[in-house]
């Protein structure tokens, strides 16, 4: 039996809630597994993935539409980061087993990433990558494809590097335009040992499971004890020491009306739903700080001595980490992020600023609370900064243009890192939907585009691929189309300077005609 098997195995009879212990996990491996079924790197590595809470991270990412491939790849980048090291290839491969063991993730991934990890026995595996991509929120209907033929011919590709293969075309005949495929990410450093044959294998019994469970319990619950009993088991009672319901530094008013009055330019009632305000230490180039307490965590407010200071503070802030929502106009911005989207155990955040104020708040949850909850506190603020909701870079609305309508594209937060920004799209074309995006960097495209590219070789079915253009003039950027898994794929990108843009589209029925016929059509 495969190792992924095996722990497949171990938790469909256990349940995934061990895939919550790293330590029981780990435990089990060590029983459950023959000394030559996988080695200590290999172990250290899937428990690491679970005490970094890889799974969570994943389901978040598939159950909000992304691809699993990609979603193994985000997964694994992270969970490399948390190790300290640049394993990305390994660190996939683990992210690829957990998911595989609760059933999100294909086994074909699992496969895809073993054959990266170096040399194996065992043959590479012959499945292309799978799986259905990230569902896009679909909005009204788009405008024609500018000036275009009704029926063009297939993409072509720049001067000097070829044609682009006819649709059904092997990849074998066109040089890529772009350099040969690197897998998406790529990895350097530590990989774990490669597989090893598995010959029958140690099972522990459900009872053993149970018992170390218990056992667990039972020596925190002593430690529970031990605490009560040194402390004497006393209540310090209302007479014990409380909390200070203002600030004692003088000259920082914190009623908060005065608060309100203050910060009047970040919003009309900044401090709704907040309590027991009182003064912070102000940071290097900040003159004031208020700390407040608000239902889902805390309100911090924050005044700047000069447009240096905020605009730093500002440039720290909005990062561009996947599950984000950036908006940046220069006067304002505003900065969200999702942690269930981003894959993290960071709290979820809402930020926003205004640089005539020099003044700056963020709202920062407490625990496991959901983005939603700090987002309903900040619109009960009635904040001066809005929230966008439609793409704003320039470039990227001119590249929506090209052939989708841009009224139709609603923003949402972002799915990969280096994404300034994301928005689903509506074709006019039923059962067609579309994501768009624009990366703070032309590596963020083309890394992308590599990606397309290694699934356009794999996959059985081949549309057009290589590079896409204007009537008959130069080439503008890549485009691959593709059927994998019962899934047609249809990714274009922009070569225009600035712009780093992309777009993904996507017919669940299969239908990769439909979708290519769609894509360049003049058709309403």
């Amino acid at each position: 039996m495969e190792l992924h098997d095996a722990i497949k195995d171990v938790v469909t009879r256990h349940g995934d809630a061990m895939l919550s212990d790293a330590t029981g996990f780990r435990g089990v491996l060590d029983d459950v597994l023959e000394e030559d079924q996988a080695s200590t790197g290999e172990i250290n590595l899937l428990a690491d993935a679970v005490r970094f809470e890889v799974l969570p991270a994943l389901r978040s990412l598939i159950s909000g539409g992304a691809d699993p491939s990609r979603a193994v790849d985000e997964a694994g980048a992270r969970l490399a980061r948390e190790r300290g090291g640049d394993d990305l290839v390994a660190s996939s491969w683990a992210a690829a087993v957990l998911g595989y063991a609760v059933g999100v993730v294909p086994e074909a991934v699992v496969l895809r990433h073993r054959s990266q990890r170096g040399p194996t026995r065992m043959p590479p595996p012959t499945a292309g990558p799978t799986s259905p991509p990230r569902p896009p929120v679909q909005s009204p209907p788009q405008t024609a494809w500018p000036a275009q033929p009704a029926q063009p011919g297939p993409p072509t590709v720049l001067p000097g590097y070829g044609s682009a293969p006819q649709p059904g075309a092997q990849p074998g005949s066109q040089p890529a335009p772009y350099g040969s495929f690197q897998q998406y990410p790529s990895s350097q450093g530590y990989q774990p040992d490669p597989y090893r044959g598995a010959p029958p294998k140690k099972r522990r019994s459900p009872v053993i499971w149970v018992a170390a469970a218990v056992a667990g319990v039972v020596v925190v619950g002593g430690g529970i004890v031990g605490v009560v009993l040194a402390t004497g088991g006393d209540d310090p009672g209302p007479d014990g020491p409380t909390k200070s319901s203002g600030s004692e530094s003088p000259g920082v008013d914190v009623d908060l009306e005065a608060i309100n009055s203050r910060y009047d330019a970040l919003a009309s009632d900044v401090t709704a739903g907040a309590s027991d305000c009182a003064a912070g230490t102000p940071g290097t180039g900040q003159t004031e700080v208020v700390e407040c307490t608000v239902s889902a965590g805390k309100l911090a407010l924050v005044t700047y001595a000069d447009a240096a200071s905020l605009t730093a503070a500002r440039t720290a802030r909005l990062d561009y980490r996947s599950g984000t929502l950036t908006a940046d106009n220069g006067t304002t911005a505003l900065y969200e992020y999702d942690p269930e989207r981003g894959g993290t155990s960071d709290p979820a955040l809402v930020y926003w600023d205004s640089t005539n104020a020099l003044q700056s708040a963020t709202i920062t949850g407490e625990g496991s609370v959901k983005i939603d909850s700090l987002t309903s506190l900040y619109t009960a603020t009635s904040p001066r900064v809005a929230e966008p909701t439609a793409p704003a870079d320039e470039v990227l609305r001119e590249f929506i243009e090209i052939n989708l309508d841009v009224a139709t594209c609603t923003r949402q937060r972002t799915f990969f890192a280096g994404e300034t920004e994301e928005s689903s799209c509506k074709a006019n074309v039923e059962g067609v939907v579309v994501n768009v995006g624009r990366y703070s960097t032309r590596k963020g495209m083309t890394d992308d585009r590599k990606y397309y590219k290694g699934k356009y070789d794999a996959a059985k079915k081949q549309g057009g691929g290589g590079t896409w253009k204007f009537g008959e003039g130069k080439a503008e950027g890549g485009y691959y189309a593709y059927l994998d898994e019962g899934t047609a794929t249809l990714y274009w990108d922009w070569n225009k300077a600035e712009c780093n843009c992309y777009g993904v589209a996507w017919s669940f029925d299969g239908n990769l005609s439909k979708l290519e016929k769609w894509w360049p059509s003049d058709e309403e």
